[in-house]
């Protein structure tokens, strides 16, 4: 870190908790804010800068997990780092944390020493991270702090933010040349500081802008301004995304599951046809659309984790909470080292799938270590879905179970999953001899 002692939040209902992690971080030589609750917390980082929080999840009115997700409208993983604190040891919880971007996690009672590792360890990842973007006023700040006012590129004025996830910032914006707003996300990484890392960024996002389909969010553009800072331009999307949709009913209908999945595995069938793979399926990169036409999904974030990866820009993405894509949708041969492909992204449509039919995913470890994820993800069959959604047809029960396969092979491409999910929703489907690939 810098010369100054790092600062961390500590974030616990309990005050005897606070204090003792408090007393351990000071003497450790760590700069230490405390808040009691989730409202508090987002209030003191408002106020002050904080490089580190460490985050309880059991909080009454306003949990961890809500928190952290206020944070992550805000603030990139890499731009202030969340390891979250809790009790559990054999719940979901862990897993969802980890899905809406934080960096790590410890458990209660706990192990100062561990926690002390961890918490140097998500510091010099940030550290690592962090980018200058030259404002007009002349202050420093890093990519996920450049605010409204701050002109991109020259011609992309940021108005006011959107919203974040675990590859940036995304800011409603005014194309200065052009009179009309745009969305543009300003991504967790510098590309300026490393050549390699600016050829690699430009080669992908072009690869991501060639993907032109009506289920695919537009960029028209991508950059990297003075101090490495890396954008993408998108097109100005209204509505919600499709977690949001599940947060406030649960579980959807056979028939709003796939009317929603089909176009969105049409737009892979281009992507994957233009050696695009998306590698981050997951229901926060499905956004609904809306105009006075209807509905339309869009995949969102197309080549962004692979640009996120390819510009690496000082961070180790690693199984341990920073790992590229989200692992409860990953497919298993994403955890391996070796090659994968476009039925990787079909892996990732599956568990979606399953996600709305049955308001769960297909593998929630009783353990929260990250690692029992990906050894159920890699060894594991997923529990039938029928199991869970009693009244599913069969024709969408073995749908559903030959995404999930294993075998890449065995999975259905994108041409062929889109054919089959129009079929189900019109409840015309038939099984085809030899209908697989």
């Amino acid at each position: 870190m810098s010369e100054r002692a790092a600062s961390i939040l500590v974030v616990d209902d309990l005050p005897a908790n606070v204090e003792l992690m408090a007393r351990r971080l000071e003497r450790s030589g760590l700069g230490v804010l405390t808040a009691s609750d989730g409202p508090q917390a987002l209030e003191v980082l408002q106020k002050q800068a904080v490089d580190l929080v460490l985050l309880d999840i059991m909080m009454p009115g306003m949990t961890g997990l809500e928190v952290l997700k206020r944070i992550r409208e805000t603030w990139s993983p890499a731009v202030l780092p969340v390891i979250m604190v809790t009790a559990k040891t054999d719940n979901e919880d862990i897993v969802e944390a980890l899905g809406l971007g934080a960096n790590d996690y410890v458990t209660k009672p706990v192990d100062y020493t561990v926690a002390f590792a961890r918490i140097q360890a998500a510091l010099r990842t940030r550290e690592a991270a962090r980018a200058e973007v030259p404002l007009p006023d002349s202050e420093p700040r890093t990519p996920a702090q450049a605010g409204p006012g701050c002109v991109l590129g020259g011609r992309y004025r940021l108005e006011s933010m959107i919203g974040g996830g675990s590859f940036g910032t995304v800011f409603r914006a005014h194309h200065l040349e052009l009179d009309r707003p745009v969305a543009v996300k300003v991504l967790s990484t510098s590309a300026g500081t490393d050549p390699e890392a600016m050829a690699r960024f430009r080669r992908e996002g072009a690869s991501a802008c060639r993907v032109q389909h009506p289920n695919a969010v537009q960029v028209t553009d991508l950059g990297v301004n003075e101090g490495g800072v890396a954008y993408l331009v998108m097109e100005l999307l209204q509505g919600r995304s499709l977690d949001t949709l599940l947060e406030e009913h649960g579980r959807l209908s056979p028939r709003r599951s796939t009317e929603i999945l089909e176009p969105v595995c049409r737009a892979l069938v281009v992507a994957h046809a233009a050696g695009v793979i998306h590698r981050d399926i997951k229901p926060s990169n499905i956004f609904l659309h809306t105009t006075d036409s209807g509905e339309t999904p869009k995949i969102l974030d197309f080549g962004i984790a692979k640009i996120a990866g390819a510009a690496a820009l000082g961070q180790h993405l690693t199984v341990d909470g920073s790992l590229l894509g989200t692992p409860a949708y990953m497919a298993p041969e994403r955890f391996r080292r070796g090659p994968y492909g476009p039925k990787s992204d079909i892996y990732s449509v599956g568990t979606v799938l399953y996600e709305m039919l049955s308001g769960r995913l297909p593998f929630v470890p009783s353990s929260p270590d990250p690692l029992a994820l990906v050894a159920m993800q890699v060894e594991d069959e997923p529990p039938p879905i029928r199991s869970r959604c009693p009244d599913i047809s069969p024709a969408l029960e073995a749908l559903i179970q030959t995404t999930l396969e294993k075998d890449p092979a065995a999975r259905p491409s994108a041409e062929l999953l889109a054919r089959r999910l129009a079929r189900v929703a019109t409840e015309l489907y038939t099984p085809l001899d030899g209908d697989v690939g």
